[in-house]
């Protein structure tokens, strides 16, 4: 009966010893937890980068870009200031009906070298884009102003993909470096708003006619 108590004691001491995490392992998940909780309190804005592209943009006029809802901020290149006839208004004294009632003789032939290939005639016009009340503005469908340095804001209402890939960086071309502050192309430093489809490019090497005369020897 003795040897029983007594090999039932050993047992449960045995098994409390097992159940019991030694010291280091007790530190480790102690740490692990700690920093799981540093990191979750961390937030994005919070990380210091100890590089910046700040150096690439001395000479860029850029301005914040108005994007609602958006996680991080970024910037783009002042247009304005690109522009060299900017403000329209210099020119534009009068309404745009006013001076397309005007004669050849009194109206100042301007814009004649702009072809409009963006969409159906019967679909886009100046007016469509251009604030024909604010020439120094662009509008939105409806007739809302936008200012010329924030375009893409007008180009996003029907390149609705294109517009969400630029934002999350997917699209278009970032200037400087990838370290902050993000500096990107507008939709208008690629694409030309007039004519935004880019020509067919070939490789300058391959000569197409020498091919096909190969071919036929």
């Amino acid at each position: 009966m003795k040897l029983v108590v007594l090999l039932i004691m050993i047992t449960g001491l045995v098994v409390s010893c097992n159940n019991k995490p030694n010291e280091s392992e007790e530190e480790h998940h102690g740490g692990h937890q700690t920093l799981q909780k540093k990191l979750e309190a961390m937030s994005v804005d919070s990380i210091s980068y100890d590089v910046s592209t700040e150096e690439f943009f001395k000479d860029l006029k850029k301005v914040l870009a108005e994007v609602p809802d958006t996680e991080f901020e970024f910037y783009v290149p002042e247009r304005s200031s690109m522009i060299k006839s900017f403000p329209c208004s210099n020119c534009h004294s009068k309404s745009l009906d006013e001076l397309q009632k005007l004669g050849e003789e009194e109206m100042k032939k301007a814009h004649w070298n702009i072809k409009l290939k963006h969409a159906d005639a019967d679909v886009m016009e100046c007016a469509t884009c251009h604030n024909e009340n604010n020439l120094d503005e662009l509008k939105t469908i409806t007739n809302k102003g936008i200012s010329i340095n924030h375009s893409y804001q007008l180009c996003g209402q029907c390149h609705s993909t294109q517009y969400k890939d630029w934002q999350g960086g997917a699209h278009g071309k970032r200037l400087g470096g990838w370290t902050p502050p993000r500096v990107v192309n507008s939709c208008v430093n690629c694409h030309d708003p007039h004519s935004p489809a880019f020509e067919s490019k070939w490789p300058a090497r391959l000569n197409t006619v020498k091919l096909k005369q190969q071919s036929s020897d």
